[in-house]
């Protein structure tokens, strides 16, 4: 069984640094992104997070919500990778609350301890679920913050841990909205021999939305500085979002730094107090199509 573990934490920590384009630290999946707004806007989305996936990007953003929401996401990566994603958001006075669950499996995974036939399989499980606060200390000012569990285990390897994001937002007098957020500060327990390094994420981008009168609509330009930070990576995210009359909207999006993709698109559709949305984000050297769906319900 020692063996068996062994090779299973090799094959794990290779499968992870696939997901992160090569990078050293585990917990891959906090490197995911969530909702299908963002994901089809090439996750350019720290400064205008207004619903519930503010809980993974900005905290702060929280506070721009102006009515409770709720968000269900279902997510298929590549390498047989989905999540689930459920958060809520709601507001009182200055005060936004979030809470969010975050669960990202890879199932059957082959177990081999010499080439040829696997000789049995095992299930990658990782979990988050986090609490978030934002306080508005004027309309223009912002911050937030979200304390977080962690777990993961894979065959029979468990380990848990505890993550903060810190966040902020800044609503300039010039219709363009700057935000930052730092993600993943904390520590795991060991895994077998060793503690997994949590990815520390930092964010730092704008927003500008301007309405297209002509065609009742808006149209919204963001951009994102993405680091993590104990790899050495920076990624340079765009996006861009049409929405015409509340009700219709088409994204395109675009990011920097990785090996295997860069383009992103998506589409979505709002009626009454529903809001559907899909991303589309394709790969290169054959690993395949991602679809991603996120249903968000409003409560006025």
């Amino acid at each position: 069984m020692g063996r068996i573990s062994f090779l299973v934490i090799c094959l794990v920590a290779a499968s992870a640094q696939l997901f992160a384009q090569g990078g050293t630290t585990g917990m891959a999946f906090l490197k995911l992104g969530t909702g299908a707004r963002a994901l089809g806007m090439g996750e350019a989305y720290t400064a205008i997070a207004a619903d519930p996936s503010a809980t993974y990007y900005n905290p702060a953003s929280l506070c721009q919500a102006s009515s409770p929401q709720i968000l269900l996401m279902h997510k298929v990566w590549i390498q047989d990778v989905t999540t689930e994603y459920l958060a809520a958001d709601a507001r009182s006075g200055a005060w936004a609350l979030g809470l969010s669950i975050n669960s990202t499996s890879v199932d059957n995974i082959d177990i081999r301890n010499a080439p040829g036939p696997a000789i049995g399989s095992f299930d990658s499980r990782d979990a988050a679920i986090g609490f978030s606060l934002g306080y508005s200390f004027t309309p223009d000012v912002s911050l937030g913050i979200t304390g977080k569990y962690l777990y993961e285990k894979i065959l029979i390897n468990e380990a848990s841990g505890v993550g903060i994001d810190l966040g902020a937002l800044y609503q300039t007098p010039w219709n363009i909205r700057l935000a930052a957020s730092l993600a993943n500060l904390g520590s795991m327990n060991e895994l077998a021999d060793d503690a997994t390094i949590l990815p520390r994420i930092f964010r730092v981008g704008g927003a500008y939305v301007t309405p297209v009168e002509s065609m009742d609509g808006k149209l919204t330009f963001a951009s994102d500085f993405v680091s993590i930070t104990n790899e050495s990576v920076s990624h340079v995210n765009f996006g861009l979002e049409f929405e015409y009359q509340k009700q219709f909207a088409l994204r395109v999006g675009y990011e920097t730094g990785y090996d295997t993709k860069n383009f992103s698109a998506g589409v979505g559709f709002a009626y009454s107090i529903l809001r559907l949305d899909y991303a589309y984000v394709p790969f290169r050297e054959d690993f395949g199509t991602t679809h991603t769906f996120s249903l968000i319900v409003g409560f006025e």
